[in-house]
């Protein structure tokens, strides 16, 4: 079982990380460039480099998965816009992506 984990990189993300690879379940994080991978050290997993914001990053990501985490998003922002552009735009284009990459997709968790 291959879980892909958006957010991975963050507080909770890298819990969850532990979490199902301790499960037994193999983690694939999506990280992007910027990303610190601090918080997976002492983890094993694949790396996906992409962005929600960037849907081009996503069908690699999801190609193959049986499993989506999506915890990515903005607590907080500058400007509304941002907002929307991170946890809805960013939730459509991830949910686009599995649509056309990954239709064998057994759950997505948000």
């Amino acid at each position: 079982m291959l879980a892909l984990v958006t957010g991975a990189t963050g507080f909770v993300g890298s819990h969850l990380c532990f979490a199902l690879q301790k499960s037994g379940i193999q983690v694939r994080a999506l990280c992007r460039e910027s990303s610190s991978l601090r918080w997976l050290e002492g983890l094993q997993f694949e790396t996906a480099k992409g962005d929600i914001c960037d849907p081009s990053s996503l069908p690699a990501a999801v190609a193959g998965v049986d499993l989506v985490f999506h915890v990515a998003g903005l607590v907080q922002a500058r400007r509304s816009f941002e907002f929307d552009r991170v946890n809805r735009q960013g939730t459509r284009n991830l949910v686009d992506a599995v649509r056309s990459a990954a239709p064998s997709l057994r759950r997505f968790l948000h």
